[in-house]
């Protein structure tokens, strides 16, 4: 029987060979995002803010060690657009290095966060049984401990040291990480594509660094971008009680500390820090909102 020749491919339909080529898992999510104008206007501020953090050294318009007693507390202007604080240093320097800070521990404190998070509900999901009850009866632990206080005491007695500041924040935001993780490797590990893995010989570890971890990236993706606001509230918060970053370094949160205690005689000092930390975290919390539907197919759209 005779078969009929095949269209070469620049005269077949362009639907066709959109079919025939398909979309992938990423890509779409990438399509779907796009199509969230808040989470695309999201991810355009915190690209914004990271380029300025980035160049901060060389966009600052003053040295943020310099001071004007002479000038004191001087509200907005054209030789200083955000005004200046008691000691006649310029608010936007200091917010801009301020924002590299804040962003610095966002980052390296939910980065800490979510490698211990990811390879401890891992474990604990694959290897299920005693192991796992054992691990997160472990979490359950960690979870009943005051970690503010524990936060605190490292503090006292290691000293503000900002290295510490981002491991110690770290250490206790991977639990609800590990959770996660670990829900997501548990529906994962009776798939047929992970006994496929364990039939041809491979070892856990291979199995779990080849298919489980990858494939819990689209809960863990979404969980980051929503850890990170936490991280930075925290760190203001212990800023604002004077137990994170000292001066002469400043952080959003250690400027809006300054900024009420002086609320009602310079208010500048509390609006625009104020507002750089809640644009930045409203930004990220739009961002994990468009990821988090984005890459839930159940959630798409037609």
């Amino acid at each position: 029987m005779n078969r009929k020749p095949s269209l070469p491919a620049e005269l077949l339909p362009a639907e066709l060979l959109n079919a025939e080529q398909g979309v992938s898992l990423w890509r779409d999510a990438w399509l779907r995002l796009k199509r969230n104008p808040m989470a695309v206007a999201g991810g355009a501020v915190l690209i914004l803010l990271a380029l300025l953090a980035v160049l901060t050294p060389w966009i600052a318009p003053y040295d943020y060690r310099a001071q004007n007693l002479a000038l004191g507390a001087a509200p907005p202007s054209a030789a200083h657009w955000f005004g200046t604080d008691t000691l006649g240093r310029d608010l936007l320097t200091h917010i801009l290095w301020g924002g590299r800070i804040s962003l610095a521990v966002g980052l390296v404190a939910t980065g800490v966060a979510l490698v211990i998070g990811v390879l401890y509900g891992t474990i604990a999901g694959y290897a299920g049984g005693r192991v796992d009850a054992a691990m997160m009866r472990l979490v359950d632990i960690l979870y009943a401990l005051p970690f503010m206080i524990f936060i605190i005491l490292l503090m006292v007695i290691f000293g503000r040291n900002i290295l510490l500041l981002f491991l110690a924040i770290g250490a206790v935001e991977w639990l609800t990480m590990a959770r996660i993780v670990r829900g997501q490797v548990q529906a994962l590990k009776q798939q047929e594509f992970i006994e496929a893995a364990v039939s041809l010989g491979l070892s856990r570890w291979t199995i779990i660094r080849r298919h489980l971890i990858p494939n819990t990236l689209g809960p863990v993706i979404v969980y980051t971008t929503l850890t990170i606001p936490s991280v930075m509230l925290l760190e203001a918060f212990l800023s604002f009680l004077g137990l994170g970053i000292q001066p002469p370094a400043s952080s959003w949160g250690l400027l809006i500390s300054y900024g009420a205690e002086t609320m009602e005689e310079y208010p500048w000092l509390l609006i625009f820090p104020g507002c750089a930390l809640s644009l930045t975290l409203f930004s990220l919390n739009f961002l994990g909102d468009g990821l988090r539907d984005a890459l839930d197919p159940r959630t798409a759209k037609d």
